[in-house]
C-alpha cells in the first residue's frame, strides 16, 4: 500500500542560512517508522553550502498529513 504525506522540511545551517519547504510525497513501502524518516531525510536540505563540507546543518521533517496513517500527523525527526 502507498504511503501519501504531506512534509515541512525546515533546513537550518551553522552561516545562518536557513529555508523551509512544503513536499507532497508518495511512498511506495513502508516498514515501520524507522524507515519512514530513512527515506524522508531524501528530501531534506536546498544545496546551500554543498561545496562547503565544513558546514554544519540541522534538518528537521514534519508530517502534516497523511490520509493513511493519522497517528503520523505532527511526528517530527532532526538530523544534524
Amino acid at each position: 500500500m502507498a504511503l501519501h504525506l504531506t512534509i515541512k522540511v525546515e533546513n537550518t545551517y551553522s552561516d545562518g542560512h536557513e529555508s523551509e519547504q512544503t513536499h507532497a510525497v508518495e511512498l511506495e513501502h513502508f516498514r515501520g517508522e524507522e524507515d519512514l524518516w530513512e527515506q524522508l531525510f531524501d528530501y531534506t536540505g536546498d544545496g546551500h553550502g554543498a561545496d562547503r563540507p565544513d558546514l554544519g546543518s540541522l534538518y528537521t521533517v514534519t508530517v502534516l498529513a497523511c490520509p493513511e496513517y493519522s497517528e503520523l500527523v505532527g511526528l517530527s525527526n532532526e538530523w544534524g
